[in-house]
């Protein structure tokens, strides 16, 4: 059977997502499909030898990043494919990143506002509140005297979100079509609400018209704080 066509820069995931399935005991999935070659068989050969526990793949899944931490959590949820000290080490996953830089968070917020932080704020700390694989959050303060923050998504995780969704895709098309548990399953499905819930989250537009939208509806409760974004100061990829 003729391997599916990837671009490029699907490739490594490809590979990613076949010694993933390999070491946690799937390869009759891979097998199946006709998804693997030799030189990914090659490479999983050495992750055969031990049996991996539920903390490994939860770790696994972490270092593969943004789309790989929400499927699994999405996985979780699903007592019906995996079992539960597996579904209790994904319910745990959490985003392990490390700041981006200023001078990329200047670059992005410069661009989507279209003028530069120093003109835009009178303040802004350099130093993020928090970070994550979607996006860091930074304090600043706006020419108005309001102190707010800022949530400014990280370089490059949309693209690389559609790329991972499109190479996972590929692969479950496969075994949804070439395999009994596939059939059963349909794992496409699956990818289809992953996609939907993550392409939501990467839209900071979508997420201030919906505290617009919680702020109305909770406003006659006096001891419920909804965060109000500032339209003007607001894209898709910038939420103040």
């Amino acid at each position: 059977m003729a391997l599916p066509l990837f671009k490029t820069e699907q490739l490594k995931r490809y590979k990613d997502i076949i010694a993933l399935l390999i070491k946690y005991g799937r390869s009759d999935l891979v097998r199946e499909a006709g998804l693997s070659t030799p030189a990914i068989r090659r490479e999983s050969l050495a992750l055969i030898g031990k049996e991996p526990q539920p903390e490994e793949l939860a770790s696994d899944l972490e270092n593969l990043g943004t789309t790989f931490i929400k499927l699994g959590q999405l996985l979780s949820t699903r007592g019906d494919l995996l079992p539960e000290p597996y579904l209790d080490a994904l319910a745990r996953l959490q985003d392990k990143v490390e700041p981006f830089s200023f001078e990329e968070v200047d670059a992005i917020v410069s661009s989507e506002l279209g003028i530069r932080i120093s003109k835009a704020f009178a303040e802004f700390d350099p130093e993020p509140l928090a970070a994550a694989s979607l996006a860091q959050v930074h304090r600043a303060r706006m020419r108005d005297g309001r102190a707010v923050v800022v949530k400014v998504q990280r370089p490059g995780v949309r693209e690389q979100i559609v790329n991972d969704l499109e190479a996972l895709e590929e692969v479950a098309s496969f075994i949804d079509a070439h395999t009994e548990i596939g059939k059963r399953y349909e794992f496409v499905n699956m990818l289809e609400d992953l996609r939907r819930s993550l392409l939501r989250e990467i839209d900071f537009q979508r997420e201030g018209n919906n505290l617009i939208r919680l702020g109305d509806s909770l406003s006659s409760f006096r001891l419920i704080v909804i965060p109000e974004p500032i339209d003007d100061f607001t894209t898709s990829r910038v939420l103040t």
